[in-house]
């Protein structure tokens, strides 16, 4: 990362600083240019120009005519922050279209189809700008750990219970992420993080996602265990050093993983093909808790 050292200069009662001319040159600014400046919790500045999608206001009530393509158009929206929608059509929405909006629906976090009429469905989120970003993320976490034991301890419905609520969890904090890249708009209490922290939140929780599809369709087998908890306990230690900020901690989980790698292939030669295809699976979290590592 380029630093630059400017002299604070005061002018008329008020303070200023110039700005690179090579920064204002890459973005095409002039005088009189928007510019964003974030006020960060350790009371750095942060300066970026202000996109124009910043100027796109989320409408009270959001109206979508009927198509075959509705529902994608529905969970762009929602994911996108709008908290009505209503779609219309001008004759009876097809019920096979109606029903694939009612299921999309209850896949949505917080989301339900208040009015359900023959041309006119309305669809509101409940709730979802109060959780804090980072405790969305916490509680991800703590749920594949969850994950983790309800494997060991065969505990199939607790381990799908946990996998959907994970799930809801992961969509609410992209409703966040995506509706503050849209609007600048902070939906949640969280307000001091920055863009670029917005996308590794965004990332970080997605290799958390995939973390649990595999834990959700994954069953092990008693001569396995012993490698799955090795696994657990690299999550484990790689969720530590988030919560905790550990940075040391975090670079010794990242360089750790091919150690687990060796301890695969060496344990793999004495399997059956199924089992073979389960320590694959395993590698792969090991591999996307590598990639969390490198976020923290």
């Amino acid at each position: 990362m380029e630093s630059v050292f400017r002299k604070l200069q005061k002018i008329s009662g008020s303070f200023f600083i110039s700005l690179p001319k090579k920064w204002v040159e890459n973005f095409n600014l002039r005088s009189k240019s928007p510019l964003r400046i974030d006020i960060r919790s350790d009371g750095s500045l942060l300066i970026s120009p202000k996109i124009s999608q910043d100027d796109i206001p989320l409408k009270d009530e959001l109206v979508l005519h009927s198509s075959p393509y509705i529902g994608r158009e529905i969970v762009k929206n929602c994911l996108s922050g709008q908290t009505n929608l209503v779609v219309i059509s001008d004759k009876e929405i097809d019920r096979k279209l109606k029903n694939e909006i009612r299921w999309l629906v209850r896949g949505l976090p917080n989301t339900e189809i208040i009015e359900d009429q023959r041309q006119r469905i309305v669809i509101q989120n409940f709730g979802y700008r109060k959780i804090p970003t980072k405790k969305l993320i916490q509680r991800q976490l703590y749920l594949i750990a969850d994950m983790f034991d309800n494997l060991i301890d065969n505990l199939v419905e607790e381990l799908k219970d946990n996998f959907e609520q994970l799930r809801r969890f992961y969509f609410i904090l992209v409703t966040h992420i995506r509706t503050y890249l849209r609007t600048g708009i902070f939906v949640s209490e969280d307000t001091d993080f920055t863009p670029l922290e917005a996308m590794d939140y965004r990332m970080f929780c997605e290799k958390i996602e995939e973390i649990g599809k595999i834990l959700r369709d994954m069953r092990l087998s008693e001569n396995l265990k012993e490698y799955f908890l090795e696994i657990k306990q690299y999550f484990v230690d790689v969720m530590n050093a988030y919560l905790k900020k550990d940075l040391m901690n975090a670079h010794k989980a990242w360089i750790g993983k091919e150690e687990i790698l060796k301890r695969a292939n060496s344990t793999i030669k004495t399997l059956g093909n199924e089992d073979k295809d389960k320590i694959k699976d395993m590698i792969r979290i090991a591999e996307n808790c590598k990639s969390m590592a490198a976020f923290i």
